[in-house]
């Protein structure tokens, strides 16, 4: 027991610190951000000389002169009235709001000499570069307000084309950043150690400003603004403390059109924020490569919240120019819908950043649908970058919370390294991905993925499964379902019926291959409460001649077999008896029942047949070899009587006299293949050869016949799904459905069959196909843990039917006109979870991916573990 709750406690530990984070980090950092405050004096730029109409190197003089006015009298607000005014670049001073009104533009134009150059960053590089259009350095106490616009003025002509991209206005023969004495250099410059102050570009370099940049200021404002077409990134808080950016309209399309970047910054508050760009909405960074590390400064302490985010690659975004670090990011209440926003939360760096990336807290972020994954962390961004290497990052202590994605093609996407697990503590807690096209992947090694309450198309997300194989996991689920064996298959009371039979012997199996008691003790509490200490056998009646109450005895031999009891046997020997009286048609094959007199259905083959020849070494040998002989006889009339020969597939039943209402009149066929007697007949061959001497003569006919078989159920198998529908020769027919008990079926005996060299090996690719899309298609992990079996088609059968004949053999029948074996009637059955009918087939389909080593589990889509990704532990 203090294991139990030991193991509980530390399953918590990750909500605990998740919960905790936000009632006290969360609340701190909110508290400690500090909004910058004005004098109550108005400094108009109209009143330095700035015009609507005027030149832009005379505006920028004048709004400049307005700002350092208002600097030198202690500070208050610089007002832009209605109008557009072109310009060039601004600089803010100290104890300076720069306050744009409704109705008034900034709009920056084209004229690099109107942008001296200064020190910022670019792309997390320390260099000197035109000044952004608004920029401050090592300024206290700024602030951009207002509902008027600033407009960068970028388009296809303007600033963008500088990017040397065909789609933004580049041609041949134009200057581009990519030119060798621009971006490469200063990468080179700063790999090789290179001072700032020699890092120097211009505007022949190509290196487009930002739109807004405070570098290295503490108290910054933000406010209600629009921003437009910036040439580069919208807004850069670099080295900055206290940042504050609230109600601001963002739309810019353009190439690395990044919304807001805070940099190596301390404190920020982003919220009420519509973004729409070309890059990231949000892109939180802290240097590139040995600038961050210089530096030592993480992005630290940033709140992101009630945001509204459309285009761009990603929604929240930390890196990738992240080299010093960043922790303690809380994002909450956002929204984001759009087919072309690449990702919700995404983490971006490589072994040229390095850096710790921790303490990051999502949660109520709802999405419509996103283009990629709503969470991708990535470890191997830029894999080609010329960098020095060897700066493993790492990622840690991520949080998500009710997070809800409609659509997207992953749910969560890892890509760490292979040769270290530096991702670990990752927690989805309460999410919910719907139209999620591939589920979620992990490559690399990664250390612990916690799943709590998430979903994936309706499907848990697990952090590991609770068995390595889904024969055990089913096994054990169903025990949980249904602690008293006698019970199983909905069962009201204690009933002696195939299913249990069928679905108890999977249990046994499983059993003798893993072991586990409990499952031994189910097994047998079985045939303790259905069989007397005198061998009698509970609610059943020799009379009924009913196939299926022997069906039963198949997994009583197996118990005999291998825990031998005195009353088992006599059991045995009663269905014996009941076989050895059994009536047959004409031909010799059995009837179903007597109340199914003179009808050979598929389902009886497997019923009985099976267990005759199980239990035919008991018998003098004489009579062994009789029973074999009888056994393939009875299979052979069974496939000929029973086929459709247009199809290559059985029908479910064949009325030896004709005049059963569901019967065709001059075949005695039924109008359909039925998926499940089709599977059960499969079986039946499989079985049987199981059972045959491999000495016995006639074995090569069974096989023949298998192999004749499978190769037409191989043509019916759905190509996308790789399972089968209810009604097996109407597939795509409106109201028909792929079905699970048939389609376990039908894995299991070609795995096997393929194993046990009953058929060639070309059943393989088929056979794990099928099981692959049970395990996709038809498999659900339920919130306790179980597993469950979907789509199971209840129950199907023919009549009965009244005629003299058969009245004859079962006066008090019923006719059941209902049951007509129309295409109807078969889709009309009830559907439900967990019918014994498919849990027995799967496991034993199961045993047979996992005879070779296969962790079944692994197969399931919705563990969130990918083949090339391991865990550790």
């Amino acid at each position: 027991m203090k294991k139990y709750l030991l193991k509980i406690a530390f399953m918590l530990l990750p909500l605990i610190s998740y919960a905790s984070a936000w009632d006290t980090d969360y609340k701190q950092i909110d508290g400690a951000v500090k909004r910058p405050v004005f004098p109550e004096k108005t400094f108009v730029i109209s009143k330095y000389g700035a015009k609507p109409d005027g030149r832009p190197d005379k505006n920028q003089k004048a709004i400049n002169k307005a700002i350092e006015a208002c600097h030198k009298a202690g500070g208050g607000v610089v007002t832009v009235p209605a109008g557009t005014y072109r310009t060039g670049a601004i600089r803010l001073l100290s104890n300076v709001n720069l306050k744009v009104d409704e109705g008034a533009t900034l709009l920056f134009v084209f004229q690099p000499e109107l942008y001296p150059i200064v020190p910022t960053r670019w792309e997390g590089l320390d260099c000197w570069n035109l000044s952004p259009c608004v920029y401050a350095f090592q300024a206290d106490n700024v602030a951009i307000t207002g509902k008027g616009t600033i407009d960068g003025g970028a388009d296809n002509e303007n600033w963008w084309p500088w990017c040397g991209k065909d789609r933004f206005g580049w041609k041949e023969g134009m200057p581009r950043q990519q030119g060798d004495h621009a971006r490469p250099r200063l990468l080179r410059l700063a790999e090789d150690g290179v001072e700032m102050d020699e890092r120097r570009f211009t505007a022949d370099d190509c290196l487009r400003p930002q739109l807004i940049n405070f570098n290295q200021c503490d108290g910054v404002l933000i406010e209600d603004v629009t921003l437009l077409r910036s040439p580069f990134w919208v807004i850069h808080p670099l080295l900055s403390k206290n940042v504050t950016v609230s109600g601001v309209h963002i739309s810019n399309d353009g190439p690395n059109g990044d919304g807001c970047d805070p940099e190596s910054c301390d404190g920020v508050v982003i919220e009420n924020c519509f973004f729409n760009t070309g890059d990231d909405c949000i892109a939180i960074k802290s240097g590139r490569n040995n600038d961050g590390r210089l530096w030592g400064r993480p992005s630290e302490n940033i709140i992101i919240r009630n945001c509204r985010m459309e285009n761009g690659h990603g929604g929240v975004v930390i890196g990738s120019e992240i080299s010093g670090g960043c922790r303690n990011v809380f994002a909450e209440n956002c929204t984001m819908d759009s087919p072309n926003l690449d990702r919700v939360i995404r983490i971006k760096t490589n072994t040229c950043r390095g850096g710790v990336i921790e303490n990051i807290y999502a949660r109520n972020i709802e999405v419509g649908q996103c283009k990629e994954s709503v969470m991708r962390i990535n470890l191997d961004y830029e894999p080609r970058e010329i960098c020095c290497r060897g700066y493993v990052p790492t990622v840690r202590n991520v949080y998500l919370d009710n997070v809800t994605c409609n659509k997207s093609r992953y749910g969560i996407l890892l890509n760490s390294l292979d040769s270290v697990a530096n991702v670990y503590n990752i927690n989805v807690n309460n999410c919910r991905f719907d139209g999620v096209a591939e589920h979620n992947k992990i490559t690399g090694k990664v250390g612990e993925v916690n799943f709590a309450n998430t979903t994936v198309n309706g499907k848990p997300c697990l952090s590991s499964t609770p068995y390595r194989n889904l024969s055990q996991w089913l096994t054990k689920s169903e025990m949980q379902r249904v602690p008293q064996s006698c019970l199983l298959d909905f069962s009201k009371k204690p009933k002696w019926s195939y299913v249990m039979g069928i679905e108890l012997e999977s249990m046994l199996d499983t059993y003798l291959r893993y072991g586990d008691d409990s499952i031994l003790d189910y097994c047998k509490s079985y045939t303790d409460t259905m069989i007397g200490a005198d061998g009698s056998i509970r609610g059943y009646n020799l009379a009924d001649y009913n196939l299926d109450n022997v069906r039963t005895g198949h997994f009583v031999a197996a118990m005999h077999e291998n825990f031998p009891e005195e009353k088992n046997l006599i059991a045995i020997r009663t269905l014996q008896q009941q076989l050895d009286k059994q009536p047959r048609t004409k031909e010799g094959v059995y009837w179903h029942k007597a109340m199914y007199a003179y009808q050979v259905w598929l389902d009886g083959i497997f019923m009985g047949l099976p267990f005759r020849v199980k239990t035919a070494h008991m018998l003098s040998a004489k009579k062994q070899k009789a029973v074999y002989d009888d056994a393939v006889d009875q299979l052979k009339k069974t496939y000929e009587r029973t086929l459709d020969a247009s199809t290559g597939l059985n029908r479910h039943a064949w009325d030896e006299n004709r005049d059963m209402f569901w019967s065709n009149d001059t075949t005695g066929l039924s109008q359909h293949c039925w998926g499940r007697a089709q599977g059960w007949y499969v079986m039946a061959l499989v079985e049987i050869l199981d059972a045959l001497p491999e000495d016995y003569g006639r074995r090569g006919e069974v096989a023949d016949l298998l192999t004749r078989t499978l190769d037409g159920v191989v043509k019916w198998q759905d190509k996308d799904s790789g399972v089968w529908w209810q009604v097996m020769d109407q597939p795509g027919r409106e109201g028909n459905y792929l079905e699970s008990t048939c389609s376990a079926m039908m894995a299991y005996s070609m795995l096997k069959s393929v194993r046990k060299g009953y058929v060639d090996g070309r059943f393989m690719v088929p056979a794990r196909k099928a099981y692959h899309g049970i395990v996709d298609r038809f498999l659900k992990v339920n919130p306790d843990m179980t597993l469950s079996l979907t789509d199971c088609c209840a129950v199907a059968g023919l009549g009965p039917g009244v005629s003299p004949a058969v009245s004859k053999a079962a006066p008090k029948v019923k006719e059941n006109r209902r049951r007509d074996g129309s295409f109807d009637y078969y889709i009309s059955e009830p559907v439900r979870d967990n019918d014994a009918k498919g849990v027995g087939p799967f496991v034993w389909a199961s045993l047979e991916m996992e005879h070779n080593g296969c962790a079944t589990a692994d197969h399931l889509n919705d563990i969130i573990r990918a083949k090339s990704g391991t865990l550790r532990k």
